[in-house]
């Protein structure tokens, strides 16, 4: 029996799985962020080693790996210690983007094969395949110039709206009462000590992408300002998403839309939007449900590249079973 590992290696968190030629999920773990970036080369590999490691002490049956493939950036000196770590043949390592393991996924997911894939978690980006199967790709530009509708760029005008209220610019609406609560920051000043740290310890991205999470909460709970943010991410997203279709040319065809990342819990205060946007400009599009995670799909590549069929339907179907299982799908 042989066995592949698959990573989803976002900003905020890194999945793996170890799965059987079989396509049963036999080992689970997670790690830290991996986001180049933001973190160093040390960082990186402590993240990934804690989700394989992790993954590996949980699937004790496992002796070898045939083959790995991680949905993350990593540069040669990474790629080569994470090899030499676990005695894995760098020729059997695959480092692809997020937008690939979006698409396999959402085949194991949906028996769909998307022509969009649509990321917001911490940061975002859009992906698209034309018929020439070119990939074209906007967005994914980090926090500082990028990652528009992102949960991050939630966060921050979460932040800077309490800010205005802090201040006096803004009356001390419903939204800043409850976010204040749920953050226990009660007032300006613990606000820019909480953002700023100190100059020593400044909150990081992941802290702020969580704020999205509290936001999300109200927007469902029907407090204005929170739905018109999640509106505007939506939007955000939709200007990347169509700025794709044009590129791709398949705005007057049929296109399917996979999103993908953690933004999307949010639930129809963010899709909702998003939708109304893209079939604005291309009427025959179409939304997929939401994946929570990419790491089925890089297993099922993984699988591939040993020549197991992930989309037959007995692999297939213990690949999703394994994710139902982890919530991962």
């Amino acid at each position: 029996m042989r066995y592949v590992l698959g990573l989803d290696g976002g900003g905020s968190k890194t999945e793996c799985v170890v799965t059987r030629e079989d396509g049963v999920v036999v080992g689970r773990a997670r790690g830290g962020g991996v986001n180049r970036n933001f973190i160093s080369a040390e960082g990186f590999e402590r993240s990934v080693h804690d989700a394989v490691q992790g993954a590996l002490d949980s699937a004790a049956e496992v002796r070898e790996l045939a083959w790995v493939v991680g949905s993350m950036s990593c540069d040669g000196p990474a790629m080569r210690a994470i090899a030499h770590a676990y005695g894995l043949d760098l020729a059997h390592m695959q480092w692809v983007g997020e937008a690939l393991p979006a698409r396999a996924s959402s085949e194991v997911a949906h028996l769909r094969i998307p022509d969009i894939v649509v990321v917001s978690g911490t940061g975002s980006l859009v992906a698209g395949w034309g018929h020439d199967g070119k990939h074209r790709g906007v967005g994914g530009a980090g926090s500082i110039v990028g990652d528009e509708g992102s949960a991050y760029w939630v966060g921050v005008r979460a932040l800077t709206r309490l800010v205005e209220c802090f201040d006096g610019r803004r009356s001390f609406e419903r939204f800043a009462q409850e976010l204040t609560q749920a953050l226990h920051i009660p007032d300006h000043h613990t606000l820019i000590e909480w953002v700023y740290g100190r100059g020593v310890r400044p909150i990081t991205r992941d802290e702020m992408a969580a704020v999205a999470l509290h936001v999300a909460k109200l927007a469902n709970a029907g407090e204005p300002f929170a739905i018109d943010l999640f509106r505007r991410a939506g939007e955000e997203l939709a200007f990347q998403a169509n700025a794709v279709i044009r590129m791709i040319g398949m705005q007057n065809e049929p296109v399917q839309v996979q999103l993908y990342g953690g933004c999307f819990r949010a639930g129809t205060v963010i899709t909702e939007p998003l939708h109304v946007s893209i079939q604005a400009y291309a009427p025959k599009a179409e939304l997929l449900p939401p994946l929570k995670c990419t790491v089925i799909g890089a297993a099922a590549m993984a699988l591939r590249a040993i020549g197991v069929n992930a989309s037959e339907n007995r692999i297939r179907e213990q690949l999703l079973a394994g994710g139902l299982k982890y919530d991962l799908i």
